[in-house]
């Protein structure tokens, strides 16, 4: 496949999948939130929903028999409030929650609980960095720099200094000027999977859009299954098989083949 120039996104991308615009028959639609289907804001309360763009989501989950799902780095509460009033199938928090028929799961309890433990460690650490605030998504901890990106060494190296002394089983997650420490099983590609093994994802060609180097391993997954990976923005090596230059394209893209 030929990746999409980065002018137009359309016409390349029909070009060897004519069949998704013909009511998206036999795939499944995954999508990233914050930098893919929504521009990045200053924070993730500061993010909007363009006009329509629950209409069309509905509209695409229809098409698709429901197998369409959001894959992000926020909870699946926040997913919800954002997309008000959908319910869909989704990941959060990189992989630590899960929903699927309305079933919601979430990561090991055990390892949340030794996470929860450093909280106060790493609120110590942060105190002297002004501009550097901590998110507690309970089965991961972020830590944004966006408004002061100049620190970002610095909160990589609390974050890792934390880690150390939590064990193997924890790691580091490096996003858009944001440090997420959370268990290293927790990923998107492997909860990507986990729902193309159950209906009403089984048995179909997965599409994935996504735009960050948290979406690598999702990406790979895709890729493995024959699908379709799209990554959103300029610049970055990427194993996506696909480049959108931005959420407004592929806001287009989704239009087209609804």
């Amino acid at each position: 496949m030929v990746p999409l120039a980065a002018g137009w996104l359309a016409s390349p991308l029909m070009h060897p999948l004519p069949h998704l615009g013909d009511g998206l028959t036999g795939h499944a639609l995954f999508l990233d939130v914050d930098g893919t289907l929504l521009d990045i804001a200053p924070s993730p309360d500061g993010v909007e929903v363009p006009a329509g763009m629950v209409a069309l989501l509905q509209q695409l989950s229809r098409r698709l028999d429901g197998a369409l799902a959001f894959v992000s780095g926020r909870t699946i509460a926040a997913i919800d409030r954002l997309f008000a009033p959908l319910k869909f199938p989704a990941v959060g928090v990189h992989g630590g929650e899960l929903r699927l028929n309305g079933e919601h799961v979430t990561a090991d309890e055990g390892l949340v609980a030794e996470l929860q433990r450093v909280l106060p460690r790493l609120r110590e650490a942060i105190a002297a960095a002004p501009g550097v605030w901590l998110e507690d998504k309970h089965c991961a901890i972020a830590l944004h720099y966006r408004n002061v990106p100049e620190r970002g060494r610095e909160v990589l190296n609390a974050a890792e200094l934390v880690v150390a002394g939590l064990g193997p089983q924890f790691g580091v997650l490096m996003g858009k000027c944001v440090v997420e420490i959370r268990p290293r099983h927790m990923t998107k590609g492997a909860s990507l999977r986990w729902l193309m093994d159950r209906p009403p994802f089984r048995g179909r060609t997965p599409i994935f859009a996504g735009d960050d180097v948290t979406d690598e391993d999702a990406f790979a997954v895709v890729n493995q299954l024959g699908g379709v990976s799209m990554r959103v923005g300029p610049g970055a090596a990427t194993a996506a098989t696909y480049r959108v230059a931005d959420p407004g394209q592929l806001l287009r893209w989704l239009q087209e083949v609804a």
